[in-house]
């Protein structure tokens, strides 16, 4: 009977436990131990939990995660959620995004016994291919001899970026890039990635050895919104200025704008450029990712910006080499 009873506590904890008193402890628990924007990314998913509750048409609880609470939440944030700017819905991969912190966030609480299993394969995290850019090497090179002298803070934004864009770091990893990471005899450099915990190599190419001496294998430490600002600037100055269509989607709906190319330049296009100009030289797609980090090649191809005209040019001069 003891036994019974036990299981029939077990099984009522979830109706009882206030799951945003859970995601607040939990969030505690993590200050410190992980990315600070991984702190950010769960701080997002409680203020939209807390708006959703307003449309919720039931209790937001653990008890009450189903296939009902995944589609009105998913509409709240498709179609509802009304955004800092005034605009009305998330994209597709930022509720998504959302959705896969959700499940993170529960799988965690039962894995430690917090609460009972709850069934989260209805749970879909929806995601599209995005149509974010990345900067072929004559536009880095135009970037890398830009003489910013008369400006220092956009000199040292300018030469983080470029370290990022020949070396595949991730901005996190980037930021505590320092001479321990370097193995100067050997033109390598050894870290440990923070997001994936992996340890990888990437050799010190083109401009990047030029750089790492100059700041005395240290890289300045510049908040991630003060050089996204910056680099747009960086990109405007080098007339990185072609037009660029960008389409998502949000619900139902599918939204095109047109934006200058150096509008869209951000951390992010540093890892993406690595990928696609390394793959696009002939460097084996399989080893690359050894030295990117990535784990999955499903992961790795969506780094890779390569249209249907230039991939049907590579197979074509891939054929002549094969046939001479």
């Amino acid at each position: 009977l003891l036994e019974i009873e036990k299981n029939r506590e077990y099984e009522q904890r979830s109706t009882r436990i206030n799951m945003f008193s859970i995601l607040d402890q939990f969030i505690i628990d993590r200050e410190g131990k992980v990315l600070t924007d991984q702190i950010k990314d769960y701080k997002t998913l409680r203020k939209h939990l807390t708006k959703f509750k307003e449309f919720s048409s039931q209790p937001v609880t653990f008890k009450n995660l189903n296939l009902k609470f995944y589609e009105e939440f998913m509409d709240y944030l498709s179609n509802k959620l009304v955004q800092r700017d005034g605009t009305i819905g998330l994209l597709t991969n930022s509720a998504g995004k959302i959705i896969k912190l959700l499940k993170a966030f529960v799988n965690y609480q039962i894995a430690n016994k917090v609460i009972p299993p709850v069934d989260l394969s209805k749970f879909v995290v929806v995601t599209e291919e995005t149509d974010a850019i990345y900067l072929n090497e004559n536009e880095l090179e135009i970037i890398y001899k830009l003489d910013l002298s008369e400006n220092r803070d956009f000199e040292v934004v300018r030469d983080v970026f470029i370290v990022g864009c020949y070396t595949g770091l991730r901005y996190s990893d980037l930021s505590n890039l320092n001479s321990e990471n370097i193995d100067i005899a050997c033109g390598n450099i050894h870290i440990k990635q923070q997001k994936v915990h992996r340890a990888v190599t990437i050799p010190m190419l083109d401009y990047v050895p030029i750089i790492l001496e100059k700041y005395n294998y240290m890289l300045p430490k510049i908040p991630q919104n003060k050089f996204n600002q910056a680099i747009k600037e960086i990109g405007k100055l080098a007339n990185i200025n072609i037009k660029v269509e960008i389409v998502n989607k949000k619900g139902n709906s599918r939204i095109t704008a047109v934006y200058e190319k150096w509008e869209l330049i951000s951390s992010h296009t540093c890892r993406r450029s690595f990928c696609t100009n390394m793959f696009r030289s002939g460097f084996p797609a399989e080893e690359l990712m050894k030295i990117s980090g990535h784990k999955s090649s499903s992961a790795f191809m969506r780094y890779i910006k390569i249209d249907g005209a230039e991939s049907a040019n590579r197979l074509r001069t891939f054929r002549k080499n094969r046939l001479l």
